[in-house]
């Protein structure tokens, strides 16, 4: 699937920052099966793509994302809880991915490009899930964030009662998914969800002012193999993930990238690893 047959999802590269936008803003990005589809293929275009090295993740419109869309979810509690599943297939998981890790919400942990979530206005629900499986969010100052799923009787979704306490501790995370109620960008940074929260009006210029300089001065690889580390080395044992970065280590040393980086430290620059 190219993204030139997208029809809810926008995608854009430049400078080495792939844009991921969710386009539903009639339905104010209401997270639907063609919407999830999509957003797995844009990941897996930036993940194959050399000349991406960070993906900015956004809401087009007054929203980042509702929720799931309600119209669907009646669609589907008159069905008694069947649903149609889209005839196009996902995109194949990056070469390595463990099977514990091959689950639909969890692909952006297993590509190799770092994913910067900009949440604006309302982020709840299913927009929650996303944003959870991003490496970080970024938050405009009054955005809106609920988990939603305890006032709708149900449990934590696809995952998030393990990923949340790894970002924001365990008693963080049980306030955060207990009330299921709004919480402001700003508590959402005291609780450990947010990482940054920006002016609504600079929201996106910011985070892609962050992404273009990683994408610029810090190793690709780097980034490649950190993010590995962070999210499926770190779920095995520390034995497993130190060999493994020693291993890293030695490949790194015959790697073009470490030419740059110490050029860069020797004359005193910031590296610009896109040249």
């Amino acid at each position: 699937m190219k993204p030139a047959d997208f029809t809810e999802i926008a995608y854009t590269v430049e400078a080495g920052v792939a844009s991921v936008t969710l386009d539903r803003p009639e339905r104010r990005n209401a997270w639907s099966g063609t919407m999830a589809l999509e957003y797995r293929w844009a990941l897996h275009h930036a993940h194959v793509d050399p000349d991406v090295r960070v993906v900015v993740l956004s809401g087009a419109g007054q929203h980042f994302c509702i929720g799931a869309d309600a119209d669907a979810l009646d669609s589907i509690a008159a069905a008694g809880g069947a649903y149609t599943k889209p005839v196009q297939d996902p995109p194949p998981w990056p070469d390595g991915t463990p099977d514990g890790l091959r689950h639909n919400h969890a692909f952006p942990l297993a590509i190799s490009t770092p994913v910067i979530a900009a949440l604006h206005g309302a982020c709840a629900g299913a927009g929650v899930v996303v944003a959870t499986y991003a490496d970080l969010r970024f938050a405009a100052e009054g955005a809106r964030i609920a988990t939603s799923f305890a006032r709708l009787g149900l449990p934590a979704e696809y995952g998030t009662g393990w990923m949340l306490p790894r970002i924001m501790g365990v008693a963080n995370a049980a306030e955060f998914l207990y009330h299921g109620g709004t919480v402001t960008a700003e508590e959402g940074q005291r609780l450990g969800f947010v990482q940054r929260v920006l002016p609504d009006a600079e929201l996106l210029s910011g985070t892609l002012e962050y992404a273009c300089r990683l994408a610029r001065e810090s190793s690709g690889e780097s980034l490649r193999v950190m993010k590995r580390q962070l999210f499926i080395d770190a779920a095995g044992s520390l034995e497993d993930a130190y060999r493994r970065s020693v291993e890293d280590m030695n490949a790194a040393l015959a790697h073009p990238d470490l030419k740059e980086g110490l050029a860069a430290f020797r004359e005193r620059r910031p590296p610009d690893f896109l040249r």
